[in-house]
């Protein structure tokens, strides 16, 4: 089976980096966005399995990145996982709303997101 393609899009480059980094080893592929602007503009001949998506950005929050994802045609169907310090019931609560398919705390095991990541990708018959 082909590795599971993860597009990481959180502002802080360095949390980025070592999860692609982790997720890499892991035997994942991994995309970096810088923010949401960027994840929105990642180019049409790429399109993720799952979203890792943090949710306080400054140039546009998570919630504003799903729901824009969710109104396109290349994104509606992705799974998307918040993956945020904010409190979890906070983000369920405004995430479901905006069509966030699973929430991960950051600081919580990388091998517990991992496996998140593997149950939300949708999976391809070859």
């Amino acid at each position: 089976m082909p590795p599971v393609a993860v597009l990481l899009v959180d502002d802080d480059a360095a949390v980025a980096e070592a999860l692609a980094a982790a997720l890499i080893a892991y035997g994942c592929r991994a995309l970096v966005a810088p923010g949401g602007w960027a994840a929105l503009a990642i180019t049409e001949s790429w399109v993720p399995q799952v979203v890792v998506l943090d949710i306080e950005m400054p140039d546009i929050d998570g919630f504003a990145v799903a729901r824009a994802m969710r109104g396109s045609t290349r994104f509606a169907t992705v799974p998307i996982l918040a993956h945020s310090s904010l409190a979890e019931a906070e983000i369920v609560e405004r995430g479901v709303d905006v069509g966030i398919d699973a929430f991960y705390r950051k600081g919580e095991s990388l091998h517990g997101l991992f496996q998140m990541i593997e149950y939300l990708a949708p999976v391809r018959y070859l």
